[in-house]
């Protein structure tokens, strides 16, 4: 390139970046979106065309208090009979860790004989508190009155 046409394509670079900044700046500016300002009127409109209402938190409390086919204020229990007959069956099982068992397996296992309701919901604990790794081989006895942590204490 000799000196002539690099000033050339230099000047050619000038004038095209003017004529850009040109066009750029001699445009009007889109017009910008006005949105609707959040107020009570706006929201009951909203909600009007959902066919949906606002109420308050109190109006909310007093409705849940009276709702038809709410569940009858507890009876005070007379017969010490009938508080052992409600009292929920204790279910007792037998728990063998052997190798090569997963710790899904394990929770598998405690759903299946009922000790927990959600063998999910028991690996989940596990892992939250990096048990799952740690479940020991051997014989376990477990029962349903057990909660998670009583549970992951027996086995691990």
């Amino acid at each position: 390139m000799t000196n002539t046409t690099l000033r050339g394509f230099a000047a050619g670079l000038i004038v095209s970046s003017g004529l850009i900044a040109g066009v750029y700046y001699s445009q009007t500016p889109p017009e910008k979106e006005v949105k609707a300002e959040l107020n009570d009127s706006t929201v009951n409109t909203y909600l009007h065309s959902k066919s949906m209402t606002a109420i308050t938190t109190e109006e909310l409390q007093r409705l849940k208090e009276n709702r038809v086919g709410a569940a009858p204020a507890p009876k005070e229990q007379d017969n010490s009979e009938e508080a052992k007959q409600e009292k929920p069956k204790v279910v007792k099982a037998t728990l063998h860790v052997t190798r090569g068992m997963s710790t899904g397996e394990v929770c598998d296992f405690l759903e299946k004989e009922n000790i927990i309701k959600d063998s999910k919901s028991f690996l989940k604990y596990l892992r939250k508190n990096k048990l799952e790794g740690q479940v020991r081989f051997g014989t376990f006895k477990v029962n349903s009155s057990m909660d998670f942590k009583k549970l992951a204490d027996a086995i691990t």
